[in-house]
């Protein structure tokens, strides 16, 4: 692959290595239409840089954990709810995804989970020339592409789900969020685990009509459900006696629960084929 970049327009050439032809993806950052495969690719390059920045912060150890809701709170990391807890590594991450995609794509539209006055805004943006085009097949429907337009996309990213985890120290759980959204409805993400797997961590990425891929290797979704019903839920509602758990005790036959933390991480359990389905309960950020 090579990058270069002539006015406004970035060109990535490619090399079809079945049929040894060449073809180039031209990305304009003052149009209105967006390439998914383009669009995808930056999001894998900054959910990594979001993960090692999240990497960097824990190694460091000066998390500055706090209520990110209430000013002044005492209360102990494990006695605050999920999403009340912010730390530095989350500011950071998010600074570092949303000012590159600003620079990227300067015509789209991007919701992240932190407050503007959280976040720092000293991370150097990321550049195209430091994105690398997926290599694999990644074949996205005409239609598709036609339809993502800058006013029907928006992109939503959570820059450090599982913060509470991550100060826990249950690392597996922590995540990088971005999500892709066509007229309010998602058709394609990136999940970043950035404790998990090496080289910068594990990263599990897919469109609506496209597919799924993890690490690079397309997962077979037909083969990878289970074959008896799993429920993934936050151990919190498991038997609480809410309406989630009133709700799997009245399934019949009852399903194997798996009580987890993290939305991401739970999702993630149901796009590899370990779960049948996520339950979210209310109240979620």
């Amino acid at each position: 692959i090579s990058f270069t970049k002539v006015r406004n327009k970035a060109y990535f050439l490619t090399m079809d290595r079945s049929h040894t032809t060449a073809r180039t993806v031209v990305v304009d950052d003052t149009t209105d239409t967006f390439d998914l495969k383009a669009l995808v690719s930056a999001c894998i390059h900054l959910a990594r840089r979001g993960g090692a920045i999240i990497t960097e912060e824990h190694e460091k150890g000066q998390l500055d954990a706090h209520n990110k809701k209430v000013t002044g709170d005492t209360r102990a990391i494990s006695e605050m709810a999920a999403n009340e807890v912010l730390t530095v590594a989350d500011g950071r991450a998010q600074d570092a995804i949303i000012t590159s995609l600003r620079g990227m794509f300067p015509n789209l539209r991007i919701v992240g989970e932190e407050d503007d006055e959280l976040v720092p805004g000293n991370e150097q943006p990321s550049t195209w020339s430091d994105v690398s085009l997926i290599e694999h097949p990644f074949d996205v429907p005409s239609h598709l592409n036609e339809s993502l337009t800058a006013a029907d996309v928006c992109l939503w990213v959570d820059p450090l789900d599982g913060t509470k985890e991550f100060v826990m120290g249950n690392l597996a759980n922590v995540s990088v969020l971005i999500g892709i959204a066509l007229r309010d409805r998602p058709v394609a993400g990136v999940i970043l685990q950035p404790f998990v797997g090496s080289d910068g961590g594990d990263v599990t990425y897919g469109a609506i009509d496209v597919g799924v891929f993890h690490n690079g290797e397309r997962v077979d979704i037909e083969t990878k459900c289970p074959s008896d019903t799993i429920i993934v839920m936050s151990g919190k509602h498991k038997n609480d006696g809410g309406r989630l758990s009133v709700a799997v005790g009245r399934l019949d036959p009852t399903p194997q629960v798996l009580s987890l933390n993290a939305c991401g991480n739970k999702m993630l359990r149901v796009i590899l084929g370990e779960a049948s389905a996520h339950l979210q309960g209310p109240g979620a950020s």
